[in-house]
Protein backbone atom coordinates (compact mmCIF):
# COMPACT_ATOMS: atom_id res chain seq x y z
CA UNK A 1 0.00 0.00 0.00
CA UNK A 2 1.61 3.34 -1.02
CA UNK A 3 2.16 6.12 0.96
CA UNK A 4 -0.86 8.16 -0.87
CA UNK A 5 -3.12 5.52 -0.04
CA UNK A 6 -2.77 5.46 3.77
CA UNK A 7 -3.12 9.18 3.90
CA UNK A 8 -5.96 9.49 1.90
CA UNK A 9 -7.50 6.79 3.74
CA UNK A 10 -6.38 8.18 7.47
CA UNK A 11 -8.07 11.40 5.78
CA UNK A 12 -11.25 10.24 4.89
CA UNK A 13 -11.60 8.14 8.00
CA UNK A 14 -10.79 11.32 10.21
CA UNK A 15 -13.09 13.24 8.44
CA UNK A 16 -15.93 10.73 8.53
CA UNK A 17 -15.22 10.16 12.40
CA UNK A 18 -15.63 13.83 12.93
CA UNK A 19 -18.75 14.35 10.91
CA UNK A 20 -20.37 11.96 12.87
CA UNK A 21 -19.30 13.30 16.31
CA UNK A 22 -20.85 16.86 15.25
CA UNK A 23 -23.96 15.67 13.79
CA UNK A 24 -24.02 13.34 17.40
CA UNK A 25 -24.09 16.37 19.60
CA UNK A 26 -25.97 18.42 17.50
CA UNK A 27 -28.86 15.65 18.24
CA UNK A 28 -27.97 15.97 22.04
CA UNK A 29 -26.61 12.88 21.92
CA UNK A 30 -23.03 13.20 22.89
CA UNK A 31 -21.04 16.21 24.45
CA UNK A 32 -18.34 17.40 22.79
CA UNK A 33 -14.34 17.65 24.17
CA UNK A 34 -13.69 20.36 21.73
CA UNK A 35 -15.25 23.60 20.48
CA UNK A 36 -17.68 23.24 17.95
CA UNK A 37 -16.74 25.64 15.49
CA UNK A 38 -13.13 24.30 15.37
CA UNK A 39 -14.18 20.81 14.92
CA UNK A 40 -16.41 22.51 11.94
CA UNK A 41 -13.49 24.22 10.13
CA UNK A 42 -10.79 20.91 10.66
CA UNK A 43 -14.00 18.67 9.37
CA UNK A 44 -14.28 20.49 6.41
CA UNK A 45 -10.80 22.02 5.59
CA UNK A 46 -9.55 18.24 5.82
CA UNK A 47 -11.90 16.88 3.53
CA UNK A 48 -11.30 19.61 0.78
CA UNK A 49 -7.45 19.35 1.57
CA UNK A 50 -7.00 15.54 2.32
CA UNK A 51 -9.78 13.68 0.31
CA UNK A 52 -11.16 15.72 -2.54
CA UNK A 53 -8.41 17.22 -3.97
CA UNK A 54 -6.01 13.82 -3.74
CA UNK A 55 -8.79 12.35 -5.38
CA UNK A 56 -9.55 14.90 -7.81
CA UNK A 57 -5.66 14.44 -8.67
CA UNK A 58 -6.11 11.04 -9.56
CA UNK A 59 -8.82 11.70 -11.95
CA UNK A 60 -6.73 14.04 -13.42
CA UNK A 61 -3.36 11.36 -14.13
CA UNK A 62 -5.93 8.99 -15.05
CA UNK A 63 -6.90 11.52 -18.09
CA UNK A 64 -3.41 12.03 -18.68
CA UNK A 65 -3.29 15.46 -17.29
CA UNK A 66 -0.20 16.85 -14.94
CA UNK A 67 -0.47 16.45 -11.07
CA UNK A 68 1.48 17.45 -8.48
CA UNK A 69 5.03 15.35 -8.31
CA UNK A 70 6.60 13.51 -5.09
CA UNK A 71 8.35 16.56 -3.50
CA UNK A 72 5.12 19.04 -3.96
CA UNK A 73 3.01 16.25 -2.79
CA UNK A 74 5.10 15.54 0.34
CA UNK A 75 5.02 19.40 1.16
CA UNK A 76 1.12 19.33 0.29
CA UNK A 77 0.42 16.35 3.06
CA UNK A 78 2.60 18.29 5.88
CA UNK A 79 0.84 21.59 5.06
CA UNK A 80 -2.68 19.91 5.02
CA UNK A 81 -1.69 18.39 8.44
CA UNK A 82 -0.78 21.68 9.34
CA UNK A 83 -3.81 23.28 8.55
CA UNK A 84 -6.17 20.75 10.42
CA UNK A 85 -4.08 20.50 13.62
CA UNK A 86 -4.17 24.78 13.62
CA UNK A 87 -8.07 24.25 12.89
CA UNK A 88 -8.53 21.94 15.49
CA UNK A 89 -6.54 23.78 18.08
CA UNK A 90 -7.77 27.21 17.79
CA UNK A 91 -9.82 27.77 14.11
CA UNK A 92 -8.55 30.20 12.12
CA UNK A 93 -5.05 30.31 13.72
CA UNK A 94 -1.36 30.67 12.64
CA UNK A 95 -0.88 27.25 11.87
CA UNK A 96 -4.19 26.85 9.96
CA UNK A 97 -2.88 29.90 7.92
CA UNK A 98 0.06 28.70 7.41
CA UNK A 99 -0.63 25.39 6.35
CA UNK A 100 -3.77 26.76 3.80
CA UNK A 101 -1.65 29.37 2.63
CA UNK A 102 0.70 26.44 1.26
CA UNK A 103 -2.25 24.35 0.26
CA UNK A 104 -3.76 26.90 -2.02
CA UNK A 105 -0.35 27.42 -3.96
CA UNK A 106 -0.41 24.27 -4.29
CA UNK A 107 -3.90 24.18 -5.69
CA UNK A 108 -2.87 27.59 -8.05
CA UNK A 109 0.00 25.89 -9.35
CA UNK A 110 -1.63 23.01 -10.56
CA UNK A 111 -4.42 24.64 -11.86
CA UNK A 112 -1.64 27.01 -14.18
CA UNK A 113 -0.24 23.41 -15.43
CA UNK A 114 -3.84 21.56 -16.12
CA UNK A 115 -5.10 24.93 -17.93
CA UNK A 116 -2.19 24.33 -20.48
CA UNK A 117 -2.97 20.04 -20.60
CA UNK A 118 -6.55 20.60 -21.62
CA UNK A 119 -7.51 21.82 -24.91
CA UNK A 120 -10.96 20.34 -26.01
CA UNK A 121 -14.43 22.62 -25.14
CA UNK A 122 -16.27 18.99 -24.04
CA UNK A 123 -13.96 18.32 -21.13
CA UNK A 124 -14.87 19.02 -18.00
CA UNK A 125 -11.93 19.63 -16.76
CA UNK A 126 -11.66 22.70 -18.94
CA UNK A 127 -13.70 24.16 -15.63
CA UNK A 128 -10.74 23.51 -13.35
CA UNK A 129 -8.58 26.30 -13.11
CA UNK A 130 -11.10 28.76 -13.57
CA UNK A 131 -12.90 27.47 -10.76
CA UNK A 132 -9.42 27.16 -8.65
CA UNK A 133 -8.35 30.51 -9.42
CA UNK A 134 -12.27 32.06 -8.35
CA UNK A 135 -12.11 30.02 -5.51
CA UNK A 136 -8.87 31.31 -4.02
CA UNK A 137 -9.88 34.93 -5.23
CA UNK A 138 -12.04 35.04 -2.26
CA UNK A 139 -9.82 34.11 0.19
CA UNK A 140 -7.92 37.85 1.07
CA UNK A 141 -11.56 39.41 1.19
CA UNK A 142 -12.67 36.25 3.52
CA UNK A 143 -9.82 37.20 5.94
CA UNK A 144 -10.78 41.39 5.68
CA UNK A 145 -14.16 40.99 6.39
CA UNK A 146 -13.95 37.88 9.07
CA UNK A 147 -14.30 40.37 12.32
CA UNK A 148 -15.43 43.65 10.33
CA UNK A 149 -18.47 42.04 8.67
CA UNK A 150 -18.42 38.24 9.75
CA UNK A 151 -22.18 37.87 7.84
CA UNK A 152 -20.24 38.65 4.67
CA UNK A 153 -17.06 36.54 5.56
CA UNK A 154 -19.79 33.77 5.70
CA UNK A 155 -21.30 34.51 2.27
CA UNK A 156 -17.95 34.44 1.01
CA UNK A 157 -17.42 31.73 2.33
CA UNK A 158 -20.40 30.15 0.93
CA UNK A 159 -19.08 31.02 -2.57
CA UNK A 160 -15.69 30.13 -1.69
CA UNK A 161 -17.06 26.18 -1.28
CA UNK A 162 -19.45 26.63 -3.92
CA UNK A 163 -16.39 27.24 -6.28
CA UNK A 164 -14.73 24.86 -4.94
CA UNK A 165 -17.39 22.15 -5.28
CA UNK A 166 -19.05 23.29 -8.19
CA UNK A 167 -15.88 24.34 -10.54
CA UNK A 168 -13.66 22.11 -9.57
CA UNK A 169 -14.62 18.82 -7.52
CA UNK A 170 -17.52 18.47 -9.60
CA UNK A 171 -15.84 18.67 -13.05
CA UNK A 172 -13.26 16.25 -12.14
CA UNK A 173 -15.44 13.65 -10.66
CA UNK A 174 -17.65 13.65 -14.15
CA UNK A 175 -14.17 13.70 -16.49
CA UNK A 176 -13.07 10.55 -13.95
CA UNK A 177 -16.47 9.33 -15.48
CA UNK A 178 -15.79 10.07 -18.78
CA UNK A 179 -18.42 12.04 -19.21
CA UNK A 180 -18.57 14.78 -21.47
CA UNK A 181 -19.15 18.88 -20.62
CA UNK A 182 -21.19 21.45 -22.55
CA UNK A 183 -18.80 24.45 -23.93
CA UNK A 184 -17.01 24.80 -21.29
CA UNK A 185 -17.14 28.65 -21.24
CA UNK A 186 -20.66 28.47 -21.14
CA UNK A 187 -20.89 25.89 -18.10
CA UNK A 188 -17.62 27.88 -16.23
CA UNK A 189 -19.66 31.15 -16.02
CA UNK A 190 -22.76 28.93 -15.55
CA UNK A 191 -20.58 27.48 -12.12
CA UNK A 192 -19.29 30.36 -11.25
CA UNK A 193 -22.64 32.01 -11.00
CA UNK A 194 -24.38 29.19 -9.33
CA UNK A 195 -21.33 29.71 -6.69
CA UNK A 196 -22.20 33.55 -6.19
CA UNK A 197 -25.70 32.58 -6.30
CA UNK A 198 -25.24 30.62 -3.09
CA UNK A 199 -23.12 33.12 -1.50
CA UNK A 200 -22.36 36.82 -2.02
CA UNK A 201 -24.58 37.48 -4.76
CA UNK A 202 -28.09 35.82 -5.01
CA UNK A 203 -29.62 37.44 -7.61
CA UNK A 204 -32.08 36.03 -10.17
CA UNK A 205 -28.83 36.54 -12.60
CA UNK A 206 -26.97 34.38 -10.52
CA UNK A 207 -29.62 32.04 -10.01
CA UNK A 208 -30.07 31.33 -13.66
CA UNK A 209 -26.61 30.46 -13.84
CA UNK A 210 -26.95 27.66 -10.79
CA UNK A 211 -29.88 26.24 -13.07
CA UNK A 212 -28.18 26.13 -15.80
CA UNK A 213 -25.37 24.08 -13.99
CA UNK A 214 -27.67 21.99 -12.32
CA UNK A 215 -29.22 21.49 -15.71
CA UNK A 216 -25.56 19.45 -16.82
CA UNK A 217 -25.77 17.76 -13.63
CA UNK A 218 -28.87 16.65 -14.05
CA UNK A 219 -28.00 15.35 -17.84
CA UNK A 220 -25.10 12.72 -16.34
CA UNK A 221 -28.11 10.78 -15.74
CA UNK A 222 -28.45 9.90 -19.26
CA UNK A 223 -25.13 8.05 -19.78
CA UNK A 224 -25.93 4.80 -20.60
CA UNK A 225 -22.34 3.67 -20.08
CA UNK A 226 -22.61 4.21 -15.86
CA UNK A 227 -24.73 1.95 -12.94
CA UNK A 228 -28.09 3.19 -12.51
CA UNK A 229 -27.01 4.28 -8.82
CA UNK A 230 -24.57 6.49 -9.89
CA UNK A 231 -26.76 8.25 -12.44
CA UNK A 232 -29.28 8.54 -10.11
CA UNK A 233 -27.44 10.20 -7.59
CA UNK A 234 -26.03 12.64 -10.27
CA UNK A 235 -29.63 13.46 -11.11
CA UNK A 236 -31.09 13.79 -7.80
CA UNK A 237 -28.01 16.83 -6.98
CA UNK A 238 -29.46 18.06 -10.40
CA UNK A 239 -32.78 18.65 -9.10
CA UNK A 240 -31.80 20.29 -5.75
CA UNK A 241 -29.29 22.61 -7.15
CA UNK A 242 -32.49 23.36 -9.61
CA UNK A 243 -34.90 23.61 -6.73
CA UNK A 244 -32.44 26.11 -4.86
CA UNK A 245 -31.99 27.85 -7.85
CA UNK A 246 -35.70 28.21 -8.45
CA UNK A 247 -36.41 29.32 -4.93
CA UNK A 248 -38.33 25.81 -4.05
CA UNK A 249 -35.77 25.64 -1.28
CA UNK A 250 -34.53 27.98 0.50
CA UNK A 251 -31.22 29.02 0.45
CA UNK A 252 -30.85 28.25 4.29
CA UNK A 253 -27.66 26.83 5.97
CA UNK A 254 -29.33 23.59 6.72
CA UNK A 255 -30.48 23.16 3.23
CA UNK A 256 -26.93 24.10 1.99
CA UNK A 257 -25.18 21.56 4.88
CA UNK A 258 -27.93 18.62 3.38
CA UNK A 259 -26.50 19.58 -0.53
CA UNK A 260 -23.12 19.48 0.05
CA UNK A 261 -23.23 16.22 1.86
CA UNK A 262 -25.71 14.14 -0.24
CA UNK A 263 -23.30 16.06 -3.38
CA UNK A 264 -19.79 15.09 -1.81
CA UNK A 265 -20.68 11.50 -0.33
CA UNK A 266 -22.73 10.71 -2.84
CA UNK A 267 -22.24 10.99 -6.62
CA UNK A 268 -18.62 12.70 -6.00
CA UNK A 269 -17.08 9.89 -4.12
CA UNK A 270 -18.87 7.61 -5.84
CA UNK A 271 -16.91 8.89 -9.29
CA UNK A 272 -13.76 9.58 -7.90
CA UNK A 273 -13.35 7.16 -4.90
CA UNK A 274 -12.87 3.64 -7.41
CA UNK A 275 -9.53 4.89 -8.49
CA UNK A 276 -8.51 4.98 -4.46
CA UNK A 277 -10.76 2.11 -3.07
CA UNK A 278 -11.35 -0.34 -6.02
CA UNK A 279 -13.87 -2.07 -3.58
CA UNK A 280 -16.09 1.14 -4.10
CA UNK A 281 -17.24 -0.32 -7.36
CA UNK A 282 -18.33 -3.67 -5.75
CA UNK A 283 -20.17 -2.40 -3.05
CA UNK A 284 -23.97 -2.26 -2.67
CA UNK A 285 -24.65 1.35 -3.59
CA UNK A 286 -28.90 1.76 -2.26
CA UNK A 287 -27.99 1.39 1.20
CA UNK A 288 -25.50 4.72 0.73
CA UNK A 289 -28.13 6.34 -1.34
CA UNK A 290 -31.06 5.76 1.25
CA UNK A 291 -28.97 6.99 4.14
CA UNK A 292 -28.18 9.93 2.51
CA UNK A 293 -31.28 10.61 1.12
CA UNK A 294 -32.80 10.24 5.09
CA UNK A 295 -29.48 13.08 6.04
CA UNK A 296 -30.08 15.25 3.60
CA UNK A 297 -33.95 15.41 3.54
CA UNK A 298 -33.98 15.67 7.54
CA UNK A 299 -31.49 18.58 6.98
CA UNK A 300 -33.59 20.33 3.52
CA UNK A 301 -36.58 20.01 6.40
CA UNK A 302 -34.80 21.82 8.80
CA UNK A 303 -34.76 25.14 6.37
CA UNK A 304 -38.63 25.01 6.38
CA UNK A 305 -39.46 24.45 10.47
CA UNK A 306 -36.92 22.93 13.28
CA UNK A 307 -38.62 19.73 13.51
CA UNK A 308 -37.34 17.89 16.73
CA UNK A 309 -37.22 14.39 15.16
CA UNK A 310 -35.57 15.14 12.19
CA UNK A 311 -32.01 16.27 14.26
CA UNK A 312 -32.18 12.37 15.30
CA UNK A 313 -32.83 11.57 11.64
CA UNK A 314 -30.04 13.38 10.03
CA UNK A 315 -28.04 11.57 12.58
CA UNK A 316 -28.59 8.49 11.46
CA UNK A 317 -28.85 8.90 8.00
CA UNK A 318 -24.95 10.40 8.63
CA UNK A 319 -24.02 7.89 10.45
CA UNK A 320 -25.04 5.23 8.00
CA UNK A 321 -23.63 7.09 5.37
CA UNK A 322 -20.45 7.31 7.72
CA UNK A 323 -20.35 3.82 8.21
CA UNK A 324 -20.71 2.46 4.26
CA UNK A 325 -17.36 4.74 3.47
CA UNK A 326 -15.68 3.40 6.55
CA UNK A 327 -15.85 -0.08 5.29
CA UNK A 328 -14.80 0.73 1.54
CA UNK A 329 -11.69 2.52 3.12
CA UNK A 330 -10.75 -0.07 5.29
CA UNK A 331 -11.67 -2.70 3.17
CA UNK A 332 -8.14 -5.10 2.37
CA UNK A 333 -6.81 -4.89 -0.81
CA UNK A 334 -5.97 -7.79 -2.52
Amino acid sequence: MSTAHVLTTVAVLVTLALGAVMRLSLAGLLTLPLDFHHLRHAHSHLGAYGVLFPLAFLAWRARGAPVPGARESLAYALATTLAFAGFLRAGYGPEAIVGSTIVGASWLASAFRLRAAVRRFDDPLALVPPGIVAAMACVPFIALTLRRDPALAQQLVATFLGALLLVVVTPSALASLGVRAWPTPLLTVAGLAGAAALGVWPSPVARLGLALYALWLASAARERSLGWSIRLSWLLVGLGLLAMAAGVVPNARPAVIGAIHFLVLGPVLLSLAPRRWPIVTRLATPPLLVALSLHSGALVLQAFEAAPWSLAAAALGGLLAVAWWAIAALWPER
